[in-house]
């Protein structure tokens, strides 16, 4: 198996994946997200990024937790689709932006057979996730009934249209990503 293979994150390719996905959806907005993101990522897996940050970012809890309980208390108050609403998601795109753009080190250690399984287990569970909602996606537009193939946004609309469905997602999703990003992981 060549370094480049054992050294990939297999996340990266869920990211270019989506980015395809948005394109061919025609969705400016999730192709400038999952795109941008893509790019950014392969950027460092390639070893081309230059500039950024000397290191990712380490944040402590108090800050973390400041952040997802303004956003939540934000989307609790704010309709949805609203002017708010939108602010709120906006804010985050340079908060993701100023986690993900730091240099990464050019030699990385070939990681443990533990951590290469658990990658590709994630990254299987992921993709498989992702043709689930592809073919409800497809199914609902060919069959133009969004009830009989629902996508993961429309299972979710019902509790994303209450004030405490929006606070308590966001607060899920903020801290999946914080997890995701590892800004608190030992390293």
């Amino acid at each position: 198996m060549s370094v480049f293979v054992r050294g990939l994150n297999p996340w990266v390719l869920i990211f270019v994946g989506l980015a395809f996905f948005h394109l061919w959806r025609q969705s400016p907005q999730d192709i400038i997200i999952f795109g941008g993101s893509a790019l950014l990522i392969l950027t460092q897996v390639f070893g081309k990024t230059s500039w950024g940050f000397a290191q990712q970012p380490q944040i402590k809890p108090l800050p973390i937790a400041l952040v997802v309980l303004g956003a939540s208390a934000a989307l609790y108050v704010s309709e949805r689709h609203g002017v708010v609403n939108f602010l709120v998601l906006v804010v985050f795109i340079p908060i993701g932006f100023v986690l993900l753009f730091y240099r990464d080190s050019a030699v990385h250690p070939v990681p443990k057979r533990q951590v290469l399984r658990s990658r590709w287990v994630w990254t299987l569970w992921a993709g498989l996730f992702a043709l689930v909602e592809l073919v409800a996606y497809i199914g609902s537009k060919l069959s133009g009934d969004l009830e009989r193939y629902p996508t993961i946004s429309v299972l979710l609309d019902p509790v994303l249209d209450e004030p405490i469905g929006r606070a308590v997602f966001i607060a899920l999703w903020l801290v999946s990503g914080v997890y995701l990003f590892g800004v608190r992981r030992p390293k």
